[in-house]
């Protein structure tokens, strides 16, 4: 805890005068007497030993007062604003198809509801990275725009829905690979012309592909998107979401083995695509894998974060005040009825 305002406890000192003063008045005598021996047998009544309550009200009242007054604040916060980080596009299929039930832990759930908890969560790993994010079916959208208001960016993550219109149903990544890839381009480029935003150096450009699909429309092919990507120094990882792979046996020498089926065309694709920009590729089909990848492409993307820290606090003043008033209105009730004095 800190104070802000802690001159304001100089107001004690006169505190302390009213304190020595009240005891020197209660030590003055105002009449002689020859012998108290009579009145020392006259018994305290309960309403005379409450009697310096009153005066004890006051100066706890007046005490919390000023300590009131110096704002006490506890830290509320601790946070850093980055000077550098990476540029991330999210780059998410909202097709149809990602309606299909996976496994969820000990449920299933549709590869739209898992994906969007699971990016939602690396996403909250990295505060100080620019982060959008891009959809697409048939064509490709600009959910969220590069920011590092991670609040809004999961706000827009939650808010994912599959496409439900037929006329714009369709799986077009070579085109949502383009626009990310001209969206990191185009930040980077604004970054380092803007004196207002100087301050915050882009490190390196990362594409993070997620599709369960074939590209099957577009006017961009995957493998364009790729080439741009690479062309302006994006790294392009991509993930796809299938069904566990199909295993079939054969023959050896040794015996009958169990060999997964060849992957499908998008998967080589997808894999390819990868493998240009110097990414990765990999294949979810629950949720545990799926964040496996993502936690994959975490490691991979780490960089040291210069940042300036910064400290927020928060006022406690209230109860400090709330109580002297309490006593204050004790205070005034007591002296107008029980603690009463005639003049």
């Amino acid at each position: 805890m800190r104070l802000a305002l802690p001159w304001m406890l100089l107001l004690l000192l006169p505190l302390l005068k009213m304190i020595i003063d009240h005891f020197r008045r209660t030590g003055n005598t105002a009449l002689s007497f020859s012998s108290l021996s009579a009145f020392k047998k006259v018994p305290h009544s309960t309403r005379l030993r409450f009697m310096p309550l009153l005066f004890w009200l006051q100066v706890a009242a007046l005490t919390l007062l000023i300590i009131a007054a110096t704002r006490p604040q506890i830290k509320d916060m601790t946070g850093g604003i980055p000077k550098e980080g990476i540029a991330i596009e999210l780059v998410v299929d909202i097709s149809s198809s990602m309606d299909i039930s996976m496994p969820y832990q000990d449920t299933t759930l549709s590869r739209m509801e898992v994906t969007k908890k699971v990016v939602e969560q690396f996403t909250g790993e990295r505060p100080d990275d620019l982060i959008g994010l891009i959809t697409f079916a048939r064509y490709a959208d600009t959910v969220c725009p590069l920011t590092l208001s991670h609040d809004s960016l999961h706000y827009f993550i939650s808010e994912l829905e599959i496409e439900s219109r037929p006329n714009e149903d369709g799986t077009a990544f070579g085109d949502a690979v383009a626009l990310a890839a001209a969206r990191l381009q185009t930040a980077e480029e604004r970054y380092a012309a803007d004196d207002e935003k100087a301050g915050y150096t882009i490190k390196s450009k990362v594409i993070i592909l997620l599709t369960d699909g074939n590209n099957n429309c577009g006017r961009h092919l995957p493998m364009e998107g790729a080439a741009l990507a690479e062309h302006w120094g994006i790294r392009l990882h991509t993930i796809a979401i299938t069904d566990p792979p199909e295993m079939k046996t054969i023959q050896t020498p040794e015996g009958a083995v169990q060999v997964e089926e060849e992957p499908l065309v998008q998967e080589r694709i997808l894999q390819k695509m990868a493998e240009t920009t110097g990414g990765i590729y990999r294949r979810a089909t629950d949720d545990a894998s799926l964040r496996d990848v993502y936690d994959e492409i975490n490691a991979m993307e780490k960089s040291e974060i210069e940042s300036d820290k910064y400290h927020t606090y928060k006022d406690r003043f209230q109860p400090f005040a709330a109580i002297s008033l309490l006593l204050l209105v004790t205070h005034s009730a007591l002296t107008t009825t029980w603690l009463r004095r005639i003049p």
